[in-house]
């Protein structure tokens, strides 16, 4: 079977009185890592999925949790993923 290997990075802007609780609930979301920027509440992020359709839902769940002010798509790249013989 042959898929494809989604990469994605964010910013996510953060109310900075609840960026603990946001870091919290962004790393419970499946293939989804902080780098970086908790101390200003600008949270670098990376995402790896298999479909760009999980991108996007990974994109919107982040938007809505509570206390976050945006996450914006900075960069997106995908290839395909050969199977190992």
């Amino acid at each position: 079977m042959n898929g494809e290997c989604h990469i994605s990075s964010l910013v996510v802007h953060s109310r900075p009185d609840q960026v603990s609780a946001i870091i919290e609930r962004i790393r419970a979301i499946e293939g989804v890592e902080i780098h970086g920027g908790q101390e200003t509440g600008k949270l670098i992020v990376t995402l790896e999925t298999e479909t760009e359709d999980q991108v996007v839902e990974r994109i919107n769940a982040i938007q809505l949790l509570e206390g976050v002010l945006a996450a914006t798509l900075v960069f997106h790249h995908f290839e395909p993923v050969q199977e190992r013989e």
